[in-house]
């Protein structure tokens, strides 16, 4: 994997994750970062975010979470007109 070094962590910067979804950070703390993902509070270890999360905009946060959202739907739409 790739070397990353975060100089620094602030909270309301977006992210992604190895899943592609984005991430909110709430608050960085020494060693461990709090984040929400798909409206749940998660923690990683600093070490892991460093390895499996890449930075995004507001920008890109939003569009990957509308994409997200219209891909949802659309699985509800064919499994409905499935049955």
């Amino acid at each position: 994997m790739k070397s990353r070094l975060f100089s620094f962590l602030i909270s309301g910067d977006y992210y992604s994750d190895l899943h592609g979804e984005p991430c909110k950070i709430i608050r960085a703390i020494h060693e461990v970062i709090h984040y929400i993902r798909n409206g749940r509070n998660c923690i990683a270890s600093m070490g892991r975010f460093q390895q499996e999360f890449e930075p995004l905009t507001k920008a890109q946060a939003e569009r990957i979470a509308e994409e997200i959202e219209t891909a949802e739907h659309l699985k509800c739409l064919r499994a409905m007109r499935a049955a």
